[in-house]
């Protein structure tokens, strides 16, 4: 066997000639330089020398020169391999120097061995000495340092011209830098000022002072007298700033932006032509490039923020988007300033009327007396059409359950009463009555009632209506009953009460301390509610609120307690926990069931939460310790921008947001092309060759870096995303296999289904259109099921294995020995392949028991007429014993890792014959 000594200082380098040598039957030993293949050869002589040139410690030229001015090693062939040095001068000082060959890299294979062939080849032939020096000493070192004189003034050149890229791409990132800084204090300005003029000078001093601008204005339209007039103003240039016409001549960048109605982009003032009536003024402000960008409100362009700049080139792509970006932010400034007006405008309006009334309907509604109001109508008599707090206070009844309806039903059934003939005589007579009566309130309790009615007569004289003065002795009463039934069950949403939930608290921590369970505490409240009650009124308020508790029931279990405190706070104790992991789920489930609009009347409202997480007893022991703990986190939430949920420990809080945030990668990872697929051989025992491989799904993250799949996967399973990602890696899977076989190499590919992909009703459709659209044959394609996963239901497996295996595909049983399959229904699953869990691969050979299982799912195999993989060989051992065992197929890191397809490819062509 020849022994070459191959010289480089690339490892990548080395690698591939190591490969290539070896495939062809030499033994190689690598050096990184000149010096360490020297000291290499001196201890081996080897039968050829293969070396880069542009090395450190030693280069190539050098090397080449000591190798045949030593006597041991000048014989030795030596073939210079450069991807630096390609002009015919270093080939000449190559071969001058007494190189065998000069081959340049990148070399196919074939004509690369060839040449390493016919080097050889010469040196065992008598008459063909090798290569000696040419050059004389003084000719090879002036030849030598021509050559590296040169390329040092090619490096020298690729030096400048990277630095002077460099110098423009930190200018850009520069003006980036700047736009960014000047974007946010934009919006900060916007969220803190609330007077217009005061908004338009921040603007226009901040995209002076950060944002990079020489100078920047805002001009409002003055429709009336067709002008734009100037508004707010910074920097230079500010003298010939007046007033500019809107329906003439389009002669600067504010008119062509609002007279076309577009954004108005120039990076080269001086040579735009439409705006040759003010190069001069631009010139002495030297003012080189400008944007005009539309101010819009409700849709209808109000002005232009106009940004002038002192360089050329100034606006690239994403500049402009920042610019733009920045505009529309006015906008929507001025969007909310003006629905702010209009909204204290009708605040104002909404006042008066209130006042108005309150005035008028002062002593009606301020009497101590409950007051009814009713009007005559057949056949009840007499409608209630109105009563006061005091009535709704004693008779516990609410105006909306009284009205239309005759007061005679606060008698029950007490109606034979000597007080009710004096009423009765004064209704018939119209005229003034008093009687005492016995009335009845909601809850049913008895109470006394002083009544006095007097008729109400229109101009006319005609009666029109009836008053009723109602005086109850038994208000105080009433008014302790009423206010025990509020401590319970909140009025407005009948959820528990704030006195409720603490008692209910105190019964889930007992229990969790006797135990030793865990209760956590939600405490949450919907995002900007106020403007709700501000903008729609508190009726509508009072609705939503109604909506939000039954969606909030549906999201909790019965042991469960979900409470109002008040306003728009809700409080949810989870008790009974046996992990906090159970907490992040249902907190995301409130926020999705909150998130889907509510539909009231013919409005449809967005709705979010911020919820804060306490958790008994890591943060607290008792019930305002963790309602306390609970409302801070619930404001850490509010401040990390709404609609999320945040524990009141930083650590569990870093947990339960890495999954979330996990989660929201994902589901963004197919729309961002971060899956990729990696594929591991699977080598024939019998044959020795690989015909199949085995798809694995990988993720790469936003910092470039593969995440593992044991994070992602079960979070996938969990959330049902693993339904849209299966289907992608079954397409994937099926095109790289047909790619791979248009190229001559014909291999069967395994993709693992997951139980939530079995399940699905569509599967076998999706695996017929992943075969279709492909164009891979059927027997090119195989599905690996868990053991467990058939086994959920049987019955069914079977039907969907029928299905699937009528598309002339082939099934394989993963995992198996892991679950507990029946050996009836193994014999009646249309499977073609059992494969070994690597758990029982790992033990073959350590452990007799280990060994014999696997003996039995083999013979097991072979009397169902089955083929066997084994998954996890990583040792020779573990391969000779399962290849003496009878197994098909082995795969694992002694074969091959996961590689990407082109490595799996180069691969599969290396393979011999």
């Amino acid at each position: 066997m020849k022994h070459v000594l191959i010289v480089d200082d690339h490892a990548a380098n080395l690698y591939l000639l190591r490969v290539l040598l070896q495939g062809y039957g030499f033994s190689v030993e690598e050096a990184a330089n000149g010096v360490a293949a020297l000291a290499a050869a001196r201890q081996r002589k080897p039968d050829l020398i293969i070396s880069d040139l542009l090395m450190p410690v030693m280069d190539g030229y050098t090397l080449l020169r000591a190798w045949k001015a030593d006597a041991g090693l000048s014989e030795v062939p030596f073939i210079v391999y450069t991807a630096t040095y390609t002009e015919p001068q270093d080939e000449q000082l190559g071969l001058g120097l007494g190189a065998d060959a000069f081959i340049l890299k990148p070399a196919e294979p074939e004509p690369f061995m060839r040449r390493v062939k016919e080097v050889l080849a010469r040196t065992i032939r008598p008459d063909q000495p090798p290569q000696a020096q040419t050059l004389a000493k003084d000719e090879g070192l002036q030849l030598y340092n021509e050559v590296l004189v040169r390329k040092l003034e090619k490096r020298s050149a690729q030096l400048e011209q990277r630095v002077a890229e460099l110098a423009a791409s930190e200018a850009r990132i520069l003006r980036l830098n700047r736009l960014y800084v000047a974007l946010s204090e934009t919006n900060q300005a916007i969220v803190h000022l609330r007077d217009r003029q005061a908004l338009f000078e921040a603007v226009c001093r901040i995209a002076v002072e950060h944002g990079g601008f020489s100078m920047a204005w805002i001009g409002l339209v003055d429709a009336d007298r067709g002008e734009i007039v100037p508004a707010a103003w910074s920097g230079i240039g500010q003298a010939w700033l007046t007033r500019v016409g809107l329906h003439g001549e389009r002669r600067t960048p504010v008119e062509i932006a609002i007279g076309e109605a577009r954004d108005f982009f120039c990076n080269d003032l001086a040579a735009e032509p439409a705006l040759a009536a003010i190069h001069l003024p631009l010139r002495e402000a030297g003012l080189q490039t400008a944007a005009s960008l539309p101010l819009r409100l409700q849709g209808r362009i109000v002005g232009a923020l106009t940004l002038f700049a002192a360089e050329t080139a100034f606006f690239d792509e994403t500049l402009k988007g920042l610019v733009i970006e920045m505009a529309g932010d006015l906008s929507f400034a001025l969007e909310n300033q003006e629905q702010e007006e209009l909204r204290l405008q009708a605040e104002l309006r909404l006042r008066a009327s209130e006042e108005a009334n309150r005035l008028s309907n002062r002593v009606l509604e301020s009497s101590s007396n409950g007051i009814v109001i009713t009007a005559p109508q057949p056949p009840l008599l007499f409608a209630i059409a109105h009563v006061n707090p005091a009535f709704e206070r004693m008779t516990g009844y609410r105006r909306d359950e009284v009205l239309g309806r005759d007061p005679r039903f606060l008698l029950g059934n007490d109606t034979a009463q000597l007080g009710m003939e004096e009423i009765r005589a004064a209704l018939r007579e119209n005229r003034e009555g008093e009687a005492l009566l016995r009335n009845y309130r909601k809850d049913g309790s008895l109470f006394w009632n002083e009544l006095s009615v007097a008729p109400v007569r229109d101009p006319a004289g005609t009666v029109t209506h009836y008053v009723g003065i109602f005086n109850d002795i038994t208000e105080r009463k009433q008014y302790e009953e009423q206010l025990e039934r509020q401590n319970n069950q909140d009025a407005l949403t009948g959820l528990a009460t704030r006195h409720l939930l603490r008692d209910r608290f105190g019964q889930a921590i007992a229990y969790a301390a006797h135990h030793e369970r865990s209760v956590a505490m939600l405490f949450f409240d919907l995002d900007n509610f106020k403007r709700i009650n501000d903008s729609l009124g508190h009726a509508f308020g009072d609705e939503v609120l109604r909506q939000t508790a039954r969606r909030l029931a549906d999201c909790v279990r019965e042991r469960d307690t979900l409470a109002r405190l008040g306003g728009d706070e809700f409080v949810i104790i989870l008790s009974d926990m046996a992990s906090i992991q159970d907490v992040p789920q249902l907190a995301s489930r409130v926020l999705q069931a909150l998130n889907r609009p509510l539909l009231i009347g013919e409005r449809e409202i967005d709705l979010s939460a911020s919820i804060g997480i306490s958790v008994y007893p890591a943060d607290g022991g008792d019930y305002d310790t963790l309602l306390r703990n609970a409302d801070a986190a619930m404001y850490s939430a509010k401040e990390a921008g709404r609609n999320t949920f945040r524990f009141y420990t930083q650590g569990m809080n870093a947990e339960a947001m890495r999954r979330l945030e996990m989660e929201t990668g994902l589901r963004r990872a197919l729309a961002r092309d971060e899956l990729l697929l990696h594929y591991q051989p699977l080598l024939n025992l019998a044959t020795g060759r690989i015909g199949d491989v085995e798809a694995l799904l990988r993720w790469r993250g936003k910092d470039g870096g593969l995440i593992s799949p044991g994070e992602f996967i079960p979070l996938a399973e969990e959330t049902g995303l693993i339904v849209p990602i299966g289907e992608w890696v079954l397409h994937s899977a099926c095109d790289q296999a047909r790619r791979w076989r248009q190229d001559g190499l014909e291999v069967r590919v395994a993709v693992n289904l997951s139980g939530r992909q079995f399940s699905d009703r569509h599967l076998v459709e999706t695996v017929r259109r992943a075969l279709t659209e492909s164009g891979l044959p059927p027997r090119l394609l195989k599905l690996e099921i868990t053991e467990s996963a058939v086994m959920r239901n049987a019955e069914e497996a079977v039907r969907i294995l029928e299905e699937l295996k009528a598309l002339g595909l082939e099934i394989s049983l993963d995992d198996f020995g892991t679950g507990y399959s029946s050996l009836a229904y193994l014999r009646r699953f249309p499977i073609d392949q059992l494969k070994i869990d690597l758990s029982f691969v790992q033990e073959i050979t350590r452990h007799p028991d280990g060994a014999a299982i696997v003996r039995g799912i083999i013979g097991l195999a072979q009397s169902l007429r089955l083929q066997t993989v084994a998954e996890g060989v990583e040792t020779v051992a573990q391969r000779d014993f399962l290849k003496d065992s009878g197994c098909d197929l082995v795969q694992g890191f002694l074969l091959s890792r996961p590689l990407p397809p082109q490595e799996l490819a180069a691969l599969l062509r290396r393979e011999p014959g």
